[in-house]
């Protein structure tokens, strides 16, 4: 019933969370144990999602990974727009699940690891391993993400990636990264360890993750060295179009030259206007106690209530 609800009436369901606890728990008529992603439902406000802790695997890593965020105790508050009753988040599988958010630009380099064990549970065709980084993106449909290094053949101690990847984000309040590293040369269970970590949790720079075995203890002396770098759209934009005019360079042909020298006022000029409405926006946001990541349409149902609660005013109208 549960996933039937997060996929078809996804909306409904956010909405309702809003105002009730939902408990979801596996089917009774999984006689294996297994488990669903944790994420389909807690994308859609529900509080209260059980899994079979008896079962490692995947979906356990992404249970186990979400509670980094508080240590692994307690709760974890829901993000905002599964709280606010003005939020517009449509959730399921919209293509734009939370208008007027920017998506999160997430850029990831494995480098290397050190110290890789053989994985347990499988039979070796050779004393050596074969490894490669599988990088996982979860969340909503839209972010759902994945990507994988070369293979570095008969390397164990300290095998070399030096690979990057670009994944972009537009929720990153419900995503989590999973980076796991597998074994080729391995016949049955090729897996070696893992990290599930919460995209706000990351932090950027050069990093060393220690991995995890499959039942989440971690390994001993087993690592990951990775660099990591977040930023926006819009900031990925503005370093680009602020590049392009520093390189606007004269190139000998004078009636293309004097079109570009004449553009450039204007370009400027319109990089101006821009700025000044995206100042403008954020002023609004302030007004009217909402987060700065809130679309126009956001703000006007704060200022109408504000006026519907107002007796003084009978109406009011917006003008351009």
């Amino acid at each position: 019933m549960a996933s039937k609800l997060s996929q078809f009436s996804a909306e409904d369901m956010v909405n309702h969370n809003k105002c009730f606890l939902t408990h979801v728990f596996p089917n009774s008529s999984r006689i294996d144990s297994s488990n669903y992603n944790p994420l389909e439902y807690w994308s859609c406000g529900c509080q209260l999602v059980a899994m079979n802790y008896q079962t490692a695997g995947h979906m356990m890593d992404l249970y186990q990974g979400w509670f980094q965020q508080n240590g692994n105790c307690g709760y974890t508050l829901k993000p905002s727009f599964l709280r606010d009753q003005l939020c517009l988040y449509s959730g399921g599988c919209a293509k734009d699940p939370l208008p007027g958010v920017e998506p999160t630009i997430l850029y990831l380099k494995i480098i290397s690891a050190q110290q890789l064990p053989q994985p347990k549970g499988a039979s070796a065709k050779a004393s050596s391993i074969d490894p490669y980084v599988v990088v996982q993106v979860y969340g909503m449909a839209i972010d759902c993400a994945e990507a994988r290094t070369r293979t570095v053949s008969n390397e164990g101690h300290s095998p070399i990636f030096d690979e990057s990847f670009e994944f972009t984000v537009t929720v990153p309040e419900l995503a989590l990264l999973r980076i796991a590293v597998l074994d080729d040369e391995f016949i049955g269970d090729d897996f070696i360890g893992q990290y599930t970590v919460p995209l706000t949790c990351l932090r950027t720079g050069y990093r060393h993750l220690r991995l995890l075995s499959n039942n989440g203890d971690p390994l001993y002396n087993t690592t990951l060295f990775i660099y990591i770098t977040m930023t926006t759209r819009s900031e990925k934009q503005r370093s680009k179009r602020r590049k392009a005019w520093l390189n606007m360079k004269c190139v000998g042909i004078k009636q293309a030259d004097d079109v570009f020298k004449n553009a450039e006022s204007h370009l400027a000029e319109a990089y101006k206007m821009r700025v000044d409405e995206e100042q403008a926006m954020l002023d609004l946001c302030k007004e009217c106690g909402v987060p700065d990541s809130a679309n126009i349409v956001q703000c006007l149902r704060v200022l109408s209530l504000r006026m519907a609660s107002c007796p003084a005013v009978t109406s009011w109208e917006i003008t351009n």
